[in-house]
């Protein structure tokens, strides 16, 4: 497969990803385009809270992202011996710190919004039914497809941030207001990684099958991850509009 062919099917999964990641941001505007009382910012924040400590999409390890980082650190520490090693660590202490601060801005809005702390134990219960079938199916893609199934779901992690750029938004009282700043935080550090996803694709797939199954990966995940968005703010799935949006019936999200 030639380069200008691969940099065509980039492109277009490019424009499907920012379709769904329209529909991500279609979700939280319908959510925060009312006020909303301290309980009903607690219900997401609890989610967001959980996956910032335990989400495990990115990395596969139950621990979550945190500590597969500290993990990771453990193992580098006294073996990094060249450049390329001590420059791969020290990224991994900025990844670290970056994904902790992330964990306790959305903490302390919730302790805001709660007057409760945030107790470790609470934490692990809070994870949503939906979420957890997003974590069921990143699992059986990792184990089923392997380096490829990894491809995608790092294409699909984050969605794109639509969630952190709309919440930067929001406005109108102390916890919307902590809200925003967290996001706007949250959505700065996440830039960088905006476009790695079909980078990787870009240079690993060679043929159209696998393209097609790259889609259709990406697709399913994709999805789940609408209706992850939906039971986020406790609003009804509204599975109409999930097929609306994987037609394509949606302006993509603009690229930052």
């Amino acid at each position: 497969m030639d380069a200008q062919r691969k940099s065509e099917l980039a492109a277009s999964l490019n424009e499907m990803g920012r379709r769904f990641w329209a529909g991500e941001a279609e979700i939280c505007r319908q959510f925060w385009g009312q006020p909303r009382s301290s309980e009903e910012q607690a219900h997401w924040l609890r989610l967001q809270v959980y996956k910032e400590m335990y989400g495990s999409g990115l990395v596969g390890n139950p621990g979550g992202l945190i500590r597969a980082f500290l993990e990771e650190l453990h193992d580098q520490v006294g073996n990094a011996e060249t450049k390329e090693q001590r420059s791969d660590f020290e990224r991994s202490l900025r990844v670290l710190r970056e994904e902790y601060n992330h964990f306790k801005l959305f903490a302390d809005v919730l302790e805001t919004a709660t007057g409760q702390p945030v107790s470790n134990e609470s934490l692990k219960g809070w994870q949503l039914d939906e979420d957890k079938k997003l974590q069921a199916i990143r699992q059986r893609i990792r184990e089923q497809e392997g380096a490829f199934g990894e491809l995608a779901i790092m294409f699909t992690e984050g969605g794109g941030s639509a969630f952190f750029l709309v919440g930067r938004d929001i406005k109108g009282d102390p916890v919307s207001d902590e809200i925003a700043q967290a996001c706007e935080t949250v959505y700065t550090d996440e830039l960088e990684h905006g476009e790695h996803g079909a980078l990787d694709l870009e240079h690993e797939l060679d043929s159209e099958e696998e393209w097609a199954k790259a889609r259709e990966l990406i697709t399913e995940i994709c999805q789940q991850r609408l209706r992850m968005r939906y039971g986020m703010f406790a609003l009804p799935i509204n599975e109409a509009r999930i097929a609306e949006i994987t037609e394509g019936k949606i302006e993509p999200l603009p690229v930052a």
